[in-house]
């Protein structure tokens, strides 16, 4: 028997999962590591502690999976900056999406800057973007950057360190620096110039399906050789592939303890006033979308609050669903900051209309419909841009909760089903050797 695997390399885990010839998945390893928050903030990554789980997963895999491994696909998460020296060693930690330091480096971008920036790279101007973390570290540690030879993601230190092919990166990461013409699939010098920086020090940017050439001592350290290692792509673009999402009539929604809503479409240029994002996944193909911060870690924070009426988030969730939505105070979400449909790293939550006969249900109630309803936001304007959503496929924890997946469906108006795809992300990596082929 022969598989594929997919190498997710997440925030806080990196999972190595086998599929077999169906799609099905046959083995899992998972190695977790922390999410540091040195300074208010902050939100980094220790790069040789991720390299070291990928490599340890990847091994134990290998090890204990029955059969003969034939391809490894590679998927990261968007957004991460790492500094490296001549002899591309990490400076320091990865500032990942959710690093919000940067926000203040937003106030160098104008009103028609910041659209212009968005519709020609399809990135939103936002703390979460190396563009704008970029400007950041060039305003406040300018020494920083001076010290720094090259400028990464994570994801491509790590590919100069497996293979011999180059300082790649690829299409779907690229586009998500806010660095990246989303046409031409080239560095955008004016997305340069406002950085501050010089595109020799950049990956060289390629397709997800390009093929690289192992390190002889790396490739017989995890037991690898003469396995196809296959440069891969983004967590996000890669999940609508692992989950078949190839047109829009189909919309995927995953809520974990943020969320995102996305679909798969043929355009390089969307409007910014839709408040989206656009990555490309190949030549002719687009994932366009919008990430919330406050999926269900907003419930959690209510459930911890109201921990003496609530022992845990499905019985938040069930108490907010026996009360009425029109006799219950209104919740506006953004709990941490947001990123669509507002794109304001500063955004606050509130709580109104509470009134005296108010309980502790009505406040679960109003808590999950705004977040809910925030999701609709987003979904309303990719609908504006895609046109209606046949039928929207849940994943993540949210799908635990007959509850709120039903809630969704009727708020939207939509058939809201949970995904069969196990580990899509991983998944979708897995078929870049196969799938993303260019034509011709």
């Amino acid at each position: 028997m022969t598989y594929k695997i997919g190498l997710d390399i997440g925030t806080t885990a990196t999972k190595a999962c086998a599929f077999n010839e169906a799609g099905e998945m046959i083995s899992i390893v998972e190695r977790g590591y922390e999410l540091l928050h040195p300074e208010p903030g902050a939100a980094e990554q220790e790069a040789e502690v991720v390299f070291s789980a990928a490599e340890d997963a990847l091994a134990e895999l290998v090890k204990n999976t029955d059969g003969k491994p034939v391809s490894i696909g590679l998927s990261c998460p968007m957004h991460s900056l790492l500094l490296l020296d001549d002899n591309y060693v990490p400076l320091g930690n990865v500032l990942t999406w959710a690093d919000a330091r940067p926000q203040d480096a937003m106030k160098g971008f104008e009103s028609k800057e910041r659209h212009d920036l968005h519709e020609l790279t399809g990135t939103p101007v936002h703390p979460m973007s190396p563009l704008v973390k970029l400007c950041w570290l060039s305003n406040d540690y300018p020494e920083r950057l001076k010290a720094a030879t090259y400028i990464s993601d994570l994801k491509s230190a790590l590919v100069h360190r497996w293979s011999e092919s180059g300082f790649w990166i690829d299409e779907q990461l690229a586009s998500a620096t806010g660095l990246m013409d989303l046409e031409t699939s080239e560095w955008a010098n004016v997305a340069l110039k406002k950085a501050g920086i010089d595109k020799d020090k950049l990956p060289q940017i390629k397709p997800a399906a390009t093929e690289l050439k192992w390190r002889k001592s790396v490739a017989i350290k995890l037991d690898l050789t003469g396995v196809s290692l296959y440069l891969g792509g983004s967590d996000g673009v890669l999940a609508n592939l692992g989950s078949g999402i190839m047109d829009c009539g189909e919309v995927a929604l995953s809520i974990g303890t943020s969320g995102a809503l996305r679909t798969t479409h043929t355009k390089a240029r969307v409007d910014p006033k839709h408040g989206l994002f656009n990555y490309k996944m190949k030549d002719g193909l687009y994932v366009i979308g919008g990430p919330t911060n406050n999926g269900g870690k907003v419930l959690e924070y209510w459930t911890n609050l109201l921990s003496a009426h609530f022992e845990d988030v499905g019985a938040f969730i069930d108490a907010a669903v026996s009360v009425k939505t029109e006799d219950s105070p209104k919740f506006g979400p953004w709990l941490y900051g947001e990123r669509a449909p507002l794109w304001d790293a500063s955004a606050t939550a509130s709580l109104t209309g509470l009134r005296g006969h108010h309980q502790p249900a009505h406040i679960a109630r109003a808590v999950l419909d705004g977040v809910t309803d925030n999701l609709i936001v987003i979904l309303r304007s990719l609908e504006e841009v895609v046109g209606p959503a046949e039928r929207i496929l849940g994943s993540g924890g949210f799908t635990k909760s007959p509850a709120w997946t039903k809630l969704l469906g009727e708020r939207s108006g939509r058939k809201v089903v949970v995904a069969d795809a196990a580990q899509a992300s991983a998944y979708g990596a897995a078929l870049v050797g196969s799938v993303l082929q260019p034509l011709g």
